[in-house]
C-alpha cells in the first residue's frame, strides 16, 4: 500500500512538473509584444502617422513617435502589457503659428530694411546721372554757328574770322567782326559752352591792310588777355608789316565823347 502511494505522489509530481514547464513556456513565448502589434495598437487608438519605433535603454518600453493632424506625440508602451507608462504631446498648429510668427518678423525686418536699401540705391543713381549729365554737358560745346550769331547778336556788323581757344577754361569762342565799314572791329569772347557774350575788344584798323587774318587773330587774343571788357584799341596803319598799335584806354561808348570835349577844351583856350 505504502509502495502504491508512493508512485501516485511520483506520477503527480511528474505531471505537474510538466504542466509547470508547459505554463513557463507558453509564458515566455508572449512574454513581449512585436512591433507590428505596436503599431497597430497605436494607429488604433490615435488614428495618426507613427514616423519612429524603438526601445528604451532597458528593452522594457517601446518609445513611438507619431503624429496626426494636430497633434505630436512621444509614447511610451510596455513591452509586456502594451500599457502606456507616459506620453508627451506637442500641438502641431501652435507650432506652425511659431513658425509662421517668426517669418512673419524675418520678413517684416527685411522689409523694413528694403525701403532704405531702395532709397540709397536710388539716391546713388541719381547722383551718378547727375554727375554723367555734368560731364557730358561739360563737353558739349555751342557750334561755331550759333557763337557767330551770338557776336553779331553782340556788336552786330559782318563775320570775318572765328578760333576756338581750347586752352581756357570753359573753352572760348574768338569772334572777330567788322562793325563800322572797313575801319572798325570787334573781337567778341563767347562761352563754348554756355554761349554767353563774356568780352568784347574793340579795335580800329583798315580791313584791306591785313595780310595774315590767323596772325592778326592770334595778337587780338593777346590783348584780349591783357585788358577789361570793352577796351579800345587804335592800330597804326602807317606800316603795314608791322602792325604795332597806339593803345587808348577809352571804352566804346565814351572814347568819342572824350574827342568832343578835347575840341570844347581847345575853344575855351583860344578864347
Amino acid at each position: 500500500m505504502k509502495k502504491l502511494n508512493k508512485l501516485l505522489i511520483a506520477a503527480v509530481a511528474v505531471i505537474a512538473g510538466i504542466a509547470l514547464g508547459v505554463l513557463l513556456v507558453s509564458q515566455t513565448g508572449s512574454e513581449y509584444i512585436d512591433e507590428q502589434e505596436v503599431r497597430a495598437m497605436i494607429t488604433d487608438r490615435y488614428g495618426g502617422e507613427i514616423e519612429n519605433i524603438s526601445q528604451s535603454d532597458d528593452e522594457r518600453f517601446y518609445i513611438v513617435s507619431m503624429k496626426n493632424e494636430e497633434y505630436k506625440y512621444e509614447i511610451k508602451m510596455s513591452r509586456d502589457d502594451s500599457s502606456i507608462e507616459n506620453i508627451v504631446t506637442e500641438k502641431i498648429t501652435q507650432q506652425n503659428e511659431d513658425e509662421a510668427a517668426k517669418k512673419d518678423e524675418e520678413k517684416s525686418s527685411e522689409e523694413k530694411k528694403a525701403p532704405e536699401a531702395d532709397k540709397k540705391a536710388k539716391e546713388k543713381e541719381a547722383a551718378e546721372k547727375q554727375a554723367q549729365k555734368e560731364k557730358e554737358t561739360a563737353n558739349t560745346l555751342i557750334t561755331e554757328e550759333e557763337a557767330k550769331q551770338i557776336a553779331l547778336n553782340e556788336v552786330g556788323g559782318t563775320f570775318v574770322h572765328l578760333t576756338l581757344n581750347q586752352e581756357t577754361h570753359p573753352k572760348q569762342y574768338q569772334i572777330i567782326q567788322r562793325v563800322d565799314d572797313d575801319d572798325e572791329g570787334a573781337l567778341v569772347t563767347v562761352d563754348a559752352i554756355d554761349g554767353d557774350a563774356l568780352k568784347v575788344l574793340w579795335f580800329q584798323i583798315d580791313f584791306n591792310n591785313i595780310a595774315d587774318i590767323e596772325a592778326f587773330a592770334q595778337q587780338l587774343q593777346d590783348y584780349n588777355t591783357q585788358h577789361q571788357n570793352n577796351y579800345y584799341i587804335e592800330f597804326d596803319d602807317s606800316d603795314e608789316n608791322d602792325n604795332s598799335n597806339d593803345v587808348d584806354d577809352y571804352e566804346d561808348d565814351d572814347y568819342e565823347d572824350d574827342d568832343d570835349n578835347n575840341d570844347d577844351d581847345n575853344d575855351d583856350d583860344d578864347d
